[in-house]
């Protein structure tokens, strides 16, 4: 397939040839050309054959003649035009921040500037003279790309962001425990609209020949469809979020939501033992914690799962993911999780669970970076029989900087038993989610510390129903892996601590990640390496807590793993090493995918690298993705995919 230059290049061949063989064909006197067999040819001056291309010559240099008039026309509204845009762009970007300061009076006086400059720059181009020279060959499609831009950017202005002045996103922040329901379904009207205005421009885009636009025409339009393209995949979805989020927020009726907060310390493969349990009720927009729980109010170690099991599951993890509460979120995939745990929950509490959510305490200090500090009283906590015991000597604040070495580290030493452990999880949980439910957070800031949880994996969300499960799809927010590379090409690294305690404080997880997809497509090769790093000395385990490591299965601040690398889906797996030579491995299907599960051990201070590589079918994959367990400490990532561009 020919590029864009090159057939550029051809074009201006096969019109220079074209005016080669018709100035010939003008110049040349054929007549007497000594083949006695025709009649000769009467001189070119006086025969039809010239006067038909003379003719037709005549023509074309009076359309240049009046072109040139023409020209001197449009050029001056082409840069009239041009001028109004270039004022508009950066007024654009400032009503964009007025809306999202909730600033929505300066918003609208911003948008009505930018509306008569993009309308201004509508008129320049839209005039019959300027229509009347998009026949031309080269300047015409280059006139026509600019006036539709123009209609395009102007219609945006009119049907997307004028609309978008009126966007309350404080709807979206709570108030006093509650969030304003009439508030989400404005924006609804206001996000749907701003959705079918992006596809109709979309539409009008494609019309675009782009063969034989100018570099500075094509250019810009580039920028256009780029900024158009990039909004219509996010603003139908968005649509479609909010017009299910009143019913998610208890519209219709009231919702149960089973928030699991996992302890990073312990590695699990979506995130960590999930140790603490909150249950949050939603009634017509208003939030309150009803029920908390920890993972000691359950029958662990049961002789059978608490429910059926995907027999694959139970292949590389073993039955325990179902018989300890502690396990239930070994699997990377998030969907086994909850319906694992809404087993426990209805066996232990019985009460209904329409959604569950999974958490960590990283997450939570993104939260608090939005919200600010937080205080957790050290009120008397009730412990039974008509007792209440002060867990805490003093209150205890909470800082995004304090929260995750405290939540996951210096509450162990601080408070050794661990039902005062208990305690304060769920002091902490319920101090973090009165300061969320107070609407101190701004909206920008909140829906950042969302939304880069969301991206690392450490916010999960299993739906209530099938039309929000067909919303969420396999988004990282589902906590779902990928059934077809078709989107994605997912590889991914699972870390599953053994060792029974909280070591994985410690740990260190790099990954890297490699393909030959777009180099060897018929038969690729996937490879991933995950590095896992001990970062403790040997005199800093020595002076660990108790409960940080218990030391009765291996040696106090040893880190013993089951580290499990995924594959493509339909791949299989063609080697393992550990430290670059060949590994013993357990090597299973699941998922669809081929996984591989490595046994491994890091004293203080050491380092392993655990590499395998995946023989793919041939065919088409999607862009190669990375997806691991979140971790305490951030995750070093390195992507090569030969010969895939960008």
């Amino acid at each position: 397939m020919q590029t864009r230059a090159e057939r550029r290049a051809q074009q201006q061949r096969e019109q220079t040839e074209a005016f080669d063989q018709f100035s010939q064909e003008i110049f040349e006197n054929r007549a007497g050309s000594g083949d006695d067999d025709r009649p000769p040819r009467r001189p070119l001056l006086r025969s039809f054959r010239f006067w038909v291309p003379i003719s037709i010559l005549l023509i074309l240099i009076a359309v240049v003649v009046i072109g040139g008039l023409m020209g001197k026309h449009v050029y001056d509204r082409a840069m009239a035009a041009k001028s109004s845009l270039e004022q508009a762009m950066p007024l654009a970007t400032k009503a964009a921040d007025d809306v999202m300061a909730g600033d929505n009076a300066a918003a609208k006086e911003t948008v009505a500037q930018i509306s008569a400059l993009t309308a201004d720059a509508r008129k320049q181009t839209d005039d019959d003279i300027w229509k009347s020279l998009e026949w031309v060959p080269v300047a015409g499609p280059n006139l026509y790309a600019v006036r539709t831009a123009a209609s395009v950017t102007d219609d945006l202005v009119r049907d997307a962001l004028t609309p978008a002045t009126d966007l309350s996103l404080a709807a979206l922040k709570p108030a006093d425990g509650a969030i304003d329901l009439a508030g989400i379904k404005s924006m609804q009207g206001v996000v749907s609209q701003a959705s079918t205005a992006v596809s109709k421009a979309a539409t009008q885009l494609d019309t675009i020949q782009d063969d034989e636009l100018i570099s500075q025409v094509s250019g810009a339009l580039d920028k256009l469809t780029g900024t158009v393209d990039e909004l219509e995949p996010m603003l139908k979805p968005a649509a479609e979020i909010l017009g299910v989020l009143p019913a998610a927020l208890g519209d219709e009726k009231p919702r149960n939501y089973l928030v699991l907060i996992q302890n990073n310390a312990e590695s699990r493969g979506t995130g960590g033992n999930p140790a603490a349990l909150v249950m949050i009720k939603v009634d017509k927009g208003r939030i309150s914690i009803e029920q908390q729980a920890s993972s000691g109010d359950f029958d662990n170690g049961r002789k059978t799962p608490v429910t059926k099991l995907n027999p694959e599951t139970v292949g590389l993890y073993g039955d325990k993911i179902g018989r300890w509460m502690q396990d239930s979120t070994l699997s990377p995939d998030f969907t086994e999780t909850a319906g694992i745990m809404r087993a426990w929950w209805a066996e232990e509490f019985g009460t209904p669970i329409d959604a569950v959510v999974s958490f960590d305490p990283v997450a939570l200090g993104y939260l608090l970076k939005a919200t600010g500090p937080v205080t957790v009283p050290n009120d008397p906590v009730d412990v039974g029989f008509g007792y209440k015991v002060r867990v805490m000597d003093e209150p205890l604040t909470l800082t995004d900087k304090n929260a995750v070495p405290f939540l996951l580290n210096g509450i162990y030493s601080e408070y050794p038993v661990p039902e005062r452990q208990d305690a304060v999880f769920a002091a902490s949980a319920q101090a973090v989610f009165s300061g969320l439910t107070s609407g101190k957070a701004e909206p920008k800031a909140l829906l950042a510390a969302l939304t880069q949880a969301t991206d690392e994996g450490r916010l999960m969300y299993q739906p209530a129903t099938e039309s929000e499960a067909e919303l969420v799809g396999e988004s990282r927010l589902a906590g779902k892996l990928p059934t077809t590379n078709e989107s994605s090409t997912m590889v991914g690294a699972y870390v599953n601590d053994i060792t029974e305690g909280k070591l994985d404080y410690y740990m260190q997880l790099d990954l890297a990640a490699s393909s030959t997809q777009c180099t060897a497509p018929d038969a690729p090769v996937f490879g991933v390496t995950a590095t896992l790093t001990n970062t403790l000395s040997a005199d800093q385990a020595a002076g660990l807590a108790r409960y940080i490591a218990p030391a009765r299965f291996f040696k106090k601040g040893d880190v013993a793993t089951n580290l499990v690398l995924y594959g493509p889906v339909g791949a299989k797996t063609a080697t393992v090493t550990v430290d670059g030579k060949p590994a013993k491995a357990t090597l299973k299907p699941h998922l669809g995918r081929p996984a591989v599960l490595v046994q491994v051990q890091n004293t203080p201070g050491q380092k392993h690298t655990i590499s395998a590589t995946f023989e793919g079918a041939a065919g088409a994959y999607g862009p190669l993705e990375v997806r691991h367990t979140p971790m305490v400490r951030p995750t070093a990532l390195t992507v090569d995919a030969a010969g895939c561009g960008d």
